[in-house]
């Protein structure tokens, strides 16, 4: 009886901490909705595993239009090469033509001026090559900074999926194995001891197997859930509907 108001008392404690982070969660999720303090708490869906209905090949193969980091470093890019591009104009001569007319009054005749210039670029190894070696350089750094932002998604896509994936597994082995065994020894004990023929002891360690094993599943749940919303981010794809 003794073990039995302890786990009790542990249930409890782990019951007023879950209540803890409710409320840190509560007021977290209303700061980010832009809502008030005193408003109703938000209320979730019920969590529920998201089927994976793509392999994760094809998550892969979207990412370069995809990814919005991705696609940020790509801009990056293409300013970098478009400022080399200017650099290399600039040893080129500048040419502009001008066209002014302009009408005073009656008795006088209208004004016309057409003006030419040109702009030479007399300092091309003082000015002009320090700048295109900038660019060239600026370009470099911006093309490794892309590719290693798709290495490095690449990569979030493959540990994420892999987390799913071994989430939805292991969830499976609860489901259909670890889960009901635990219920069904529990059954059993407590018919065993309400016949006598077995201690509160061991009918109270099935019960805290299969508390124990249900928080695992759900915690599971949670990893699962969290890699694929990470996936959904990552990629810009709502997973879970079908093909």
């Amino acid at each position: 009886m003794l073990k039995a108001q302890l786990e009790q008392t542990k249930l409890l404690e782990e019951t007023e901490i879950h209540h803890q982070e409710h409320r840190s969660l509560q007021a977290k999720l209303k700061q980010l909705l832009n809502r008030p303090p005193d408003q109703p708490d938000v209320i979730p869906d019920d969590l529920t595993e998201t089927p994976m209905h793509v392999r994760v090949d094809e998550l892969l193969g979207g990412l370069r239009n995809q990814n919005p980091e991705i696609h940020g470093q790509q801009e990056m890019v293409r300013g970098k090469s478009l400022q080399l591009d200017i650099a290399h104009k600039d040893f080129y001569p500048d040419f502009n033509v001008q066209y002014m007319w302009q009408h005073t009054a009656e008795q006088y005749r209208d004004y016309y001026m057409l003006t030419v210039g040109v702009r030479i670029p007399v300092h091309r190894s003082r000015k002009q090559w320090p700048e295109v070696e900038q660019a060239v350089e600026e370009l470099h750094r911006s093309q490794h900074d892309y590719e290693a932002q798709v290495q490095q998604t690449y990569f979030d896509v493959r540990d994420q999926y892999l987390k799913a994936e071994t989430a939805a597994r292991v969830l499976n082995i609860y489901r259909a194995g670890l889960i009901p065994q635990a219920a069904n020894t529990f059954k059993a004990g407590l018919a065993a001891y309400e016949a006598n023929k077995e201690d509160f002891e061991t009918l109270l360690n099935s019960f805290l197997d299969v508390l124990r094993l249900d928080e695992e599943y759900w915690r599971n749940l949670l990893d699962h859930e969290t890699a694929v919303a990470e996936l959904e981010q990552i990629t810009g794809r709502t997973l879970g509907t079908a093909k």
